[in-house]
């Protein structure tokens, strides 16, 4: 497995190393017709970090992938941005095979993830706006409260621009490519235009409310990272 999946270059020191789920047609209650991704993401900086993971029947995929690059024994840290079983359903089994100093949630992602797994504590809850060193590099998170879950929040690599955003800028679509700019954009809008009003059109004060709060923090992504489809 490990020769048939490699990991994807983002940067220089971030790759790609989810999985692409080409079958799923049903997801939040909605049809998906082009089946979905599961982005997981591994930066190397000094403290290598995962972050978030996958839906569990992709986890031997993801972990192929981060093998591709580093042992998976080297990573030092795993940001779990939202709890949800496609982003987490695998980190029990990946916290136990990559035994990582630190992992990393919010105060309500600590929760949600204790009641699902029973991980008996050992996850670590981020404040709002607070930054995280990686020794060459710093994440900060925000929260993003009921976008869509209360437990989500967002990271930013600021060396790297990059803003890993979760179930935010996402959509259900499988590509073997892994940029927006290089799918046809008939595709690439219709999905994002149905992932959004399935997903988030309830909540779009809130997401008027968040891009604000993004752009008061002098944010400057260069790449939207999203936990489901391109990049």
């Amino acid at each position: 497995m490990s020769d048939a999946f490699q990991a994807v270059r983002v940067t220089d020191r971030v790759y790609w190393v989810g999985a692409r789920d080409w079958e799923v047609r049903e997801f939040h209650g909605y049809r998906t017709s082009r089946g979905t991704t599961y982005n997981a993401f591994l930066i190397l900086a000094d403290k290598v970090t995962l972050v978030d993971t996958v839906k569990a029947p992709h986890r031997r995929e993801m972990m192929a992938r981060i093998r591709s690059v580093i042992e998976p024994t080297k990573i030092d840290y795993i940001i779990s941005n939202h709890s949800e079983m496609d982003h987490s359903g695998c980190l029990p089994e990946t916290i136990a095979a990559v035994k990582p100093k630190k992992v990393f949630a919010s105060a309500n992602g600590v929760r949600a993830l204790e009641a699902h797994f029973h991980l008996g504590g050992g996850i670590e809850a981020v404040k709002n706006s607070s930054t995280l060193s990686l020794g060459n590099m710093n994440v900060t998170f925000v929260e993003t409260k009921m976008l869509h879950w209360p437990d989500s929040m967002v990271s930013y690599l600021a060396e790297e621009k990059i803003l890993f955003s979760q179930d935010a800028f996402g959509q259900h679509l499988a590509s073997q490519t892994l940029w927006a700019d290089e799918i046809p954009q008939d595709v690439l809008y219709e999905e994002a235009a149905k992932y959004y009003a399935n997903i988030l059109l309830p909540f779009s004060p809130l997401v008027a409310k968040t891009v604000s709060a993004l752009k008061a923090m002098n944010l400057d992504p260069a790449v939207l990272a999203p936990d489901h489809g391109p990049l």
